[in-house]
């Protein structure tokens, strides 16, 4: 190698990689960095008392992941499932620790490259648009895809909520003890 040959071109162009789905027929993207894993809609064990955009959770692997309408907690109408419909367990970072989550979307598309350049801020136009749960608007040949920040998307209690449960013990009764405990309180107070 000649002294002033360096491994890497200068000039390298900055390419993200994102996995793009659909929710209520409008395409949106996260990172490919996020995601897991998809797998195909399975059963969602309800849980008690959560907000109305979390279905509930899944035992995957052993793990208790909890799962998120995303429809639904973009203020979209709830779809029916159909054989397109799927999870994509997704996994990000609060407190500096990994919490892992299910979405629920319409359908995965495809996985693409967006140039960061091509990622705009969204603009402001108010209190009526729910922008926090956006990261970015990418400009692509034929549309604009919608680039979510899954972290946003969930709320502090939401953020509590994820860790609990990914911390829970399957198959044993410790895991629901406070819960169950709390409720039995909660029904004996109404007597």
């Amino acid at each position: 190698m000649m002294p002033n040959q360096s491994l890497k071109p200068v000039s390298i162009i900055e390419k993200d990689k994102y996995l793009a789905f659909e929710l209520n027929k409008t395409p949106y993207a996260i990172s490919i960095s996020l995601v897991k894993e998809i797998m195909e809609y399975i059963k969602v064990d309800p849980i008690p008392m959560s907000p109305d955009f979390i279905i509930g959770a899944i035992n995957l692997r052993g793990d208790v992941i909890p799962v998120f309408d995303l429809s639904v907690r973009l203020g979209k109408p709830q779809q029916t499932c159909t054989n397109r419909t799927c999870i994509i367990i997704a996994e990000c970072l609060y407190n500096e620790s990994a919490i892992v989550i299910g979405l629920k979307v319409d359908m995965v598309t495809k996985v693409i490259d967006i140039l960061q350049s091509d990622i705009d801020d969204v603009p402001s136009i108010g209190g009526q648009f729910q922008s926090r749960f956006v990261y970015g608007l990418a400009k692509l040949e034929d549309k604009i895809l919608t680039i979510l920040n899954i972290l946003r998307i969930l709320t502090l209690n939401n953020l509590e909520l994820v860790t609990e449960l990914n911390h829970a013990q399957l198959g044993g009764k410790a895991d629901m003890s406070n819960t169950e405990q709390i409720h039995d309180e909660a029904d004996d107070g109404d007597d």
